[in-house]
């Protein structure tokens, strides 16, 4: 009987002991994740709150300064007929006194202008341009008049325009800006006042600002506004920050966090970046995450930041928790043991004497069970060194390992078109070969001892303490990249994905992690597998190209030095020039900068539809006043933005001259988007413009789909051109792209011609144009062309 109650005894002890511990495994998990994911919720809020707020101060404040435009123009009308009825001036004396109250009358502190045109455009009073400049054919870079729409759309009652105007009398910098315009009674005068966009978003930017510095949220967080360059516009707590450049300020782990912020808001990647901040002003530094987003109407960056110094808070409560818990069930096991073994000693004297034993093995359990529990602590206080999917350690773990590392070796890894895989298998297949891929890294074995970190997203990394020779560095990539070239079997389904990664290498002392960065970028770029970093290398930093080209577009769209250039294209058998192609090109400082530079980063922004429009426009206006064809170049973006493909379908109707208008798309862009771009075709070919086919036989040629889009013409690449004089498998390749051009109607173009022995044989071979520097080199004008 005793040795039943002793074993009922210790189950107990031992389940209450499991079940405690169990439990608190199920918790502790779900205790940061949610603690984290609540955080980015509120920080998700509050920028969509901010951007509401936004969009609020924006239009009220235009709606504010519409009323005071109008108030102003009103007022001045009335004081007109004041003097027209009570005072019987003659009708130039009238207007000279009119005039002379309008230029007292712009000189008070409204925001905007007032001013005076007649009816053929002609300034009467203006605070920019001289009296007497005509500006009824003053064109905005967007091919519109505004001082004539003006005219045109004012009424007796006003009426108010949106449109873009130069910020001086000979610049070249336009802003758009909201007019209201009159009439005014008994004169062919116009009245308007105006406010451009510069002073609006000066008013929006001040009520902004004053939000920022005034609003909390979740305890201490707080708004950040920063300009797209990375200067600091409002920073509460760090108000010594404000005006400077933020993107080399580090935490004390090395983390360039405004750095990361920027340059994920500016990819639209909007990542969540862990980092130590540092508040001068209150006199404390915290933990914390921080979340950006880009407005772009503004040119800004707001981001939201909140405290997660409370989760060790959350830690020590739930650690009391679990210590009360088990003190409690160690205090009712005791009772029970105790009366077990007073049960038993009144039996028998024998079992008595295994008491003692009893409670050995119970001071065992107990510290077994102290010991579990100070493992749980330690583990729990990791959990945000931790990634939740693969186990690995995390981001945040290898920055906290870095600081402890004499000789570190770094190699960054990434999956290869992984968004290709989520996007056909789906999120679950998604996260089992991040799972799958995780466990391949971590078994690679070598003579160094790595240690394998996952981060957020497809990104990987190994880290040990080691020095390492180039070559030797070489033969452990080589290994390695061959390690990781395998094949991840999901049985469920009987999908097999294969798996490559690209790997970036740093050995360096000193900002080893972003040396690392700057290889596996490089390495991408070049399509290698991997890439060691070399204190030789002439890499510019990605995120600072990024900005540096964001602002030479930006400055060249606002002071319009975006330009075309134009390529002559001849008819092959007269020799004729008929055609010519548009090329963009950028003016910045008297350098001509061509788009192979700037176009793949300007993609990822919003300006790029802007490039196209103002492309069009420039490129409309020149070929109006001649009768050359001429071919503007469109990418896949410009047709899926439904503004850009608007506004192309708008000035072919409008401009009368789409039948001389050839619209050239990429093979490879055309055919991957098939279904997209033949219902685009097919509204451009209604308004009596032509589509080729640009760069045809550059890759995959698809010669059946490209029947069926029924374009206009065939531009063959230059890689087949350029040696076709004395290359025959280029001359059999082209041979055939003439021959089925040819029974379906379709005319050709011989790209990159550049010599007279290449010129003879594209015409021997029958190709109907010619295109290259041997016909004529790219000119911002065809003036010698029109002679």
């Amino acid at each position: 009987m005793v040795i039943v109650i002793l074993i009922i005894t210790i189950a107990m002890i031992v389940f209450i002991a499991n079940q405690t511990r169990n439990e608190y495994e199920a918790e502790r998990s779900q205790l940061v994740k949610s603690f984290i994911e609540n955080k980015k919720t509120i920080l998700n809020n509050e920028l969509d709150r901010m951007f509401g707020m936004v969009d609020y101060y924006s239009s009220r404040s235009k709606l504010a300064m519409s009323e005071t435009a109008k108030d102003r123009v009103d007022h001045a009308i009335d004081v007109a007929r004041f003097l027209t009825e009570n005072i019987h001036f003659s009708h130039y004396t009238y207007k000279t006194a009119f005039e002379k109250y309008i230029i007292q009358y712009d000189k008070d502190n409204s925001p905007g202008n007032i001013y005076i045109i007649d009816k053929q455009g002609t300034v009467v009073y203006h605070p920019i341009f001289p009296k007497g400049t005509n500006l009824f054919n003053l064109k905005s870079p967007y091919g519109l008049f505004p001082i004539r729409d003006e005219i045109t759309a004012a009424k007796d009652k006003g009426v108010f325009m949106e449109n873009t105007m130069p910020t001086e009398a000979k610049g070249t910098r336009f802003l758009q800006q909201t007019t209201y315009i009159r009439n005014i009674p008994n004169t062919d005068w116009y009245l308007g006042s105006a406010f451009n966009r510069a002073e609006l978003k000066e008013n929006v930017t001040k009520q902004l600002i004053a939000r920022v510095d005034s609003v909390r949220f979740d305890g201490k967080g707080h708004y950040i506004m920063l300009s797209t360059d990375g200067t600091g516009i409002a920073i509460p707590g760090n108000s010594q920050l404000i005006g400077t450049n933020l993107t080399d300020i580090k935490d004390s782990s090395g983390v360039k966090y405004f750095k990361e912020l920027i340059s994920g808001s500016m990819q639209e990647s909007n990542p969540y970046v862990f980092y130590e901040q540092e508040y001068k002003d209150w006199n404390q530094t915290a933990q914390v995450i921080a979340n950006c987003r880009m407005m772009e109407q503004w040119g800004w960056l707001m981001c939201a930041a909140v405290n997660i110094d409370d989760l060790s808070t959350i830690v020590a409560e739930k650690n009391t928790a679990v210590q009360e818990k088990l003190n409690r069930n160690t205090k009712y096991s005791l009772i029970l043991f105790m009366f077990s073994a007073i049960f038993a000693a009144g039996i028998s004297w024998y079992f008595s004497r295994h008491v003692q034993k009893i409670f050995s093995k119970y001071k065992k359990d107990i510290e077994t069970r102290n010991k579990d529990l100070e493992e749980l602590n330690i583990e729990l206080t990791n959990q945000l060194y931790t990634d939740h999917l693969t186990g690995l350690p995390n981001r945040n773990k290898l920055v906290s390992d870095l600081n402890s590392i004499k000789m570190p070796l770094l190699i960054l890894l990434n999956i290869d078109s992984f968004k290709k895989i989520n996007e056909t298998y789906g999120f679950i297949i998604g996260d089992f070969v991040l799972i799958d891929v995780g466990e391949r890294i971590n078994s690679f074995q070598c003579d160094i001892t790595f240690e394998c970190y996952k981060f957020h997203g497809n990104e990987y990394a190994l880290l040990a303490d080691a020095e390492m020779k180039r070559s030797e560095l070489d033969a452990l990539m080589s290994k390695l990249s061959d390690h990781l070239e395998f094949a991840v079997k999901y049985e469920e389904l009987e999908i097999e994905i294969d798996i490559s990664v690209t790997a970036g290498v740093s050995a360096e002392k000193g900002n080893v992690f972003e040396k690392a960065g700057m290889a596996m970028r490089l390495a991408e770029k070049k399509k290698q597998p991997y890439v060691i970093y070399d204190t030789s290398m002439d890499m510019v930093d990605e995120y600072e190209k990024d900005i540096r080209w964001t602002k030479i577009v930006k400055r060249a769209l606002n002071e319009n030095n975006l330009v075309p250039y134009y390529q002559p294209i001849a008819n092959s058998k007269t020799g004729i020039v008929e055609k010519f192609e548009c090329l963009v090109r950028i003016i910045d400082n008297d350098e001509v900068i061509t788009p192979f530079q700037f176009l793949d980063i300007i993609k990822k922004t919003k300006l790029y539809q802007h490039i196209t429009k103002r492309m069009m426009a420039k490129s409309f206006e020149t070929f109006s006043h001649n009768n050359f064809m001429f071919t503007i170049n469109l990418s896949i973006e410009d047709i899926m933005d439904e503004s850009t493909s608007r506004f192309i379908l708008e000035m072919l109707k409008n401009s009368g001259i789409a039948n001389r208008v050839i619209f050239e798309l990429l093979e490879s862009e055309g055919i991957e988007s098939f279904a997209v771009v033949n219902d685009f075709i097919k509204d451009l070919k209604k308004t009596g413009a032509m589509v080729a086919i640009d760069d045809f036989g550059s890759g995959y040629s698809n010669f059946v789909y490209l029947s069926e889009l029924n374009v206009d013409i065939i531009k063959i690449d230059g890689s087949l051109i350029k040696n076709i004089d004395h290359d025959r498998q280029s001359q059999i390749i082209v041979e055939t792209i003439i021959k089925f051009a040819n029974q379906l109607n379709i005319k050709t173009v011989a790209e990159f011609v550049h010599s007279e022995s290449v010129r003879r044989k594209v015409i021997d071979m029958g190709i109907d144009y010619i295109q290259g520097y041997h016909v004529g080199k790219p000119t911002a004008n065809i003036t010698d062309y029109l002679n």
